[in-house]
């Protein structure tokens, strides 16, 4: 019996069975050509491979008292999150569709929290993000071209910052697999600068040259350095905790793949390959590039400096590496923009075709694209008629021929310039961290339920499938314990917002609870 909607959530309808993954991937792709499969590899390492990891070893440096505690939190956190993501790998092949977390949470929990997911992520979450790793890309870049300006104009910075936006939008608009192919290139960028770190920190270590270790008596377990106070448990263990939780955010997109999971070949053998080969990718970068920082530059210089990577190239390279890794951490930014912009767009096709969405989203509004002239007649008043004609006559051959999801596109641009003209993104950065966690906890703990479904003992003589790849166990409750970790952390560090956070919540969950009920019931059947 093919996997279906119905059997996933546990209700009774069974003269309805879809089979899912099939139904959402023509949503997504209406050709099957295998010039539209894609490996998500460059998507993962272009979300972890941000600008954080340029960035927060400085943090990490401040709550801790050596280099090797620095490479140990790093080196934990990357563990920790490799839980999550083995987690996710049990998932995406108990339910191999695109959408990730919508489907799991769906699958495990019921419709309702797929839809609320949807809402929730692709409203507020990616967008909000973006536009916080947009404006870190402007402040760089504006930082390379113009280092005098000590104090940048605001409205410089976001002008900036929705260019850049602007420009991913219509890369992704070109193709259906454009938003990939240029994933592709600007992880070959991410890793030259991360290569070029760790080569030239390496080199330096063999010739025993560098400002930091090597010329240090403290050398690398920080032996004879003097304490900022006196040693305190609870203190040291708050201090080791929030690095933890800053290296946890550079691993961040580690997720991607589960929106994507419809596009690739053979998910059954390439996405545990994918997520693991990612995730040793990532962590061994991190833990030499942090060791060549390390190498180079004095600690204290490291837990002082706001743009270490910088620092490093003007110490090791000169004013010029300086200007040229000041623009690569900008480029990194915008690589990971790209890749949120290209995973959430497949979310919510998606989701589109789940009627979470308009069906316009995902292009099933209509069987063909000659009834689009007549479907927006009937369906739109007269004053957003016109424009709308227009666009959907600009766009029609990108949309029906080659599959290229222009609507969701268009969609996340705005919403993505909305917050970036907002402002202020202290109070909301630690509202989405926190909704993140809970969403990727959730996920996980559906493990449980799914595998009390839809495990059965295998016939004798049978050869395992997809369906009876399990995790080990430990992976999901660690996860979970460290996401929820990170949720009361969130609430505790502020509990002013808290109260107000979850009041707005609460009129948020009725509204949509109530668009929810008023929709129509069940998938739309494929077109």
């Amino acid at each position: 019996m093919p996997l279906t909607s119905e059997s996933l959530s546990g209700n009774d309808r069974q003269d309805r069975e879809i089979d899912e993954p099939a139904s959402v991937r023509t949503a997504l792709l209406r050709r099957s050509d295998s010039e539209h499969h894609i490996s998500p590899t460059p998507l993962i390492i272009g979300l972890q491979v941000g600008s954080g990891i340029f960035s927060v070893p400085s943090l990490i440096a401040r709550q801790v008292g050596s280099p090797a505690e620095a490479l140990g939190v790093f080196l934990v956190a990357g563990l920790l999150v490799w839980t999550g993501a083995a987690s996710f790998v049990e998932l995406g092949l108990r339910v191999p569709s695109n959408g990730g977390i919508q489907e799991y949470l769906r699958a495990s929990w019921g419709d309702y929290t797929g839809y609320l997911f949807s809402w929730i992520w692709v409203g507020v979450v990616r967008p909000a993000g973006n536009a916080v790793i947009s404006t870190i890309f402007a402040d760089y870049l504006l930082r390379a071209f113009r280092p005098s300006d000590t104090i940048l104009l605001p409205w410089t910075t976001k002008m900036v910052a929705l260019s850049g936006v602007a420009s991913l939008t219509i890369v992704n608009c070109c193709g259906a697999t454009t938003g990939a192919k240029a994933a592709n290139i600007f992880m070959v960028l991410k890793l030259a600068v991360l290569g070029s770190i760790i080569g030239i920190g390496l080199s330096i270590y063999m010739f025993g040259h560098g400002h930091g270790v090597p010329a240090s008596d403290a050398e690398w377990f920080g032996w004879g350095r003097a304490k900022h106070s006196q040693p305190y448990f609870w203190g040291d263990i708050l201090d080791i905790s929030t690095a933890v939780f800053g290296a946890l955010f550079c691993y961040g997109g580690w997720e991607s793949a589960a929106f994507v999971i419809g596009d690739m070949e053979n998910p059954a053998q390439d996405l545990p390959t994918v997520i693991n080969g990612a995730m040793t990718l990532v962590i061994t970068g991190f833990l030499l590039l942090n060791a060549g920082l390390y190498i180079c530059l004095p600690f204290e210089l490291v837990r002082e400096s706001k743009a270490v990577a910088v620092e490093f190239a003007n110490r090791t390279i000169g004013p010029w590496g300086g200007l040229i890794f000041t623009i690569a951490v900008a480029v990194s930014a915008m690589g990971a923009v790209n890749a949120n912009i290209f995973a959430v767009t497949r979310l919510c096709v998606a989701a589109a075709q789940r009627a979470y969405f308009p069906l316009i989203l995902a292009n099933s509004h209509c069987c063909t694209a000659q009834d689009e002239d007549a479907y927006f007649h009937r369906t739109l008043a007269w004053p957003l008629r016109l424009p709308v004609l227009g666009l959907a006559k600009l766009t029609r051959k990108l949309r029906w021929d080659y599959s290229v999801p222009i609507f969701p596109l268009l969609l996340n641009w705005f919403l993505t310039s909305a917050f970036i003209l907002a402002g202020s993104f202290s109070s909301l950065l630690n509202l989405i961290e926190m909704i993140k966690f809970f969403c990727y906890m959730m996920s996980v703990l559906g493990i449980f339920i799914l595998r009390s479904r839809m495990d059965v003992p295998p016939r004798i003589g049978s050869q395992p499938t997809q369906r009876t790849y399990r995790t080990w166990t430990g992976n999901p409750i660690i996860f979970a314990s460290v996401s929820f970790l990170l949720i009361a952390r969130g609430a505790i560090s502020a509990p002013l917002e808290v109260p107000t956070i979850f009041c707005i919540g609460v009129i948020a969950l009725a509204s949509l609870y109530r668009l929810y009920s008023s929709r129509p019931d069940g998938l739309p059947p494929p077109t």
